[in-house]
């Protein structure tokens, strides 16, 4: 048994009365409905069935439609369905919108539609061309809004195989048999699957928003119908917005930004370069008091209000002493060690601190000269202790040889 196809022969029903002809935990499959299941690029729809929501429709290899809802309910017992018609509609606008761009881009550019995918958010095309230009994409966008706005008829009906039109088709059917074809009269025939508006007015409108190589294809990314609609919404209250925090004319905006990035850009410089020198007065302080032992000096200790890149730059700078270890712990979640060492101590601190942060469960390591690594935060005031005692012991090995 089949279930029978009720949105295929009135695609705005909304409402309709089906009987459950099997079961399953969850799943509930009716001799009748107007819920359309996943399938061809289409999501499923969603709705009701009793008023318990159905949240996925499927169709099995038999032909039988599954409804997704926790209802009581066994084979004979009758169910009022309804389904989400904005859902519904929305996707009528997107997949009839996906027909137009299709065959505008088989007209401008030969370029064949190898695969539709209807998202949430976004609609996508894969074309058999590896490249368009801005120019060929606007060209498509603005022939597809005007076939939209001829309000072409849009229909549906089966074809047997034998009286196919196959040179009036864009592309070949998938099936051999209860072939699908919608026609938007006098302007594209295509086997299909999915529901579609009465006439491309109820579509309105087509926006590209954009296009990627996917795997030997391009893909375009687009909008129809009402979501189209609240893109440019969306987008006029940001440029609005921008406009007003700029204090530029809506057409200035662009401009307007480039100006504002070039001096973020010159500001940002200009901190890096005070940060420098704040840093390297920073560094000049804390040499200062370094332990020495023997020729020698380390310098331990814990910065709290610098960052990992502060440490790795202070670090470098007083290891820039030739006779110089250098560990810094930065608290937080995790705590981090930074490590430097002169050219002359004969030390080399990427061995010392993953040693150090092994024994408290850390990971870390680096060159002999520079190293860093992490540890729980619990653990890190002991890794640093630990990784001052072996600077002590490593420099007092040094001396005694």
């Amino acid at each position: 048994m089949q279930t029978r196809k009720l949105y295929y022969e009135d695609s705005y029903a909304h409402t309709f009365q089906g009987k459950v002809v099997a079961t399953r935990p969850d799943w509930l499959a009716l001799d009748q409905t107007v819920f359309y299941p996943e399938g061809g690029g289409q999501p499923a729809d969603y709705g009701w069935l009793n008023d318990q929501p159905v949240t996925d429709t499927q169709i099995d290899e038999q032909g039988l439609i599954w409804h997704r809802v926790e209802l009581a309910a066994a084979v004979g017992d009758t169910v009022e369905g309804r389904i989400d018609w904005l859902r519904r509609f929305d996707h009528m606008q997107q997949h009839t919108g996906q027909h137009v761009l299709s065959q505008v881009c088989c007209q401008l550019f030969q370029a064949e539609t190898v695969g539709f995918h209807l998202g949430e958010q976004v609609v996508t095309i894969d074309l058999d061309v590896l490249d368009l230009t801005a120019a060929d994409i606007r060209q498509a966008e603005s022939l597809t809004n005007a076939v939209l706005r001829s309000k072409l008829p849009v229909r549906s009906l089966l074809v047997e195989s034998e009286a196919l039109p196959v040179e009036a088709l864009r592309k070949l059917p998938q099936v051999e048999q209860n072939i699908r074809i919608v026609a938007i009269e006098g302007f594209d025939l295509c086997p299909c699957g999915g529901t579609h508006v009465r006439d491309l007015g109820e579509i309105g409108l087509l926006k590209i928003l954009g296009s990627e190589k996917k795997r030997g294809h391009l893909r375009l990314s687009f909008v129809a119908g009402h979501r189209a609609y609240q893109d440019y919404a969306l987008k006029h209250d940001l440029l609005t917005r921008l406009s007003a925090l700029l204090s530029e004319p809506i057409e200035n905006v662009a401009v307007a930004v480039e100006r504002v990035q070039d001096k973020l850009t010159e500001l940002e410089r200009e901190n890096k370069r005070l940060l420098e020198q704040v840093l390297v007065a920073e560094a000049q302080e804390l040499a200062k008091s370094a332990v020495s032992l023997g020729p020698a000096r380390y310098l331990v200790r814990e910065l709290s209000e610098r960052s990992l890149d502060d440490a790795r730059f202070l670090a470098s700078r007083l290891a820039q002493c030739d006779q110089m270890l250098v560990a810094f712990g930065l608290p937080g979640e995790p705590y981090r060690l930074v490590a430097a060492a002169g050219a002359d101590t004969g030390v080399a601190v990427g061995p010392l601190l993953k040693a150090a942060l092994a024994k408290y469960e850390g990971k870390g390591g680096g060159s002999p000269r520079a190293a860093q690594g992490a540890v729980a935060s619990s653990n890190g005031p002991s890794a640093l202790a630990q990784l001052e005692q072996d600077f002590i012991a490593a420099l007092q090995a040094r001396q005694s040889e």
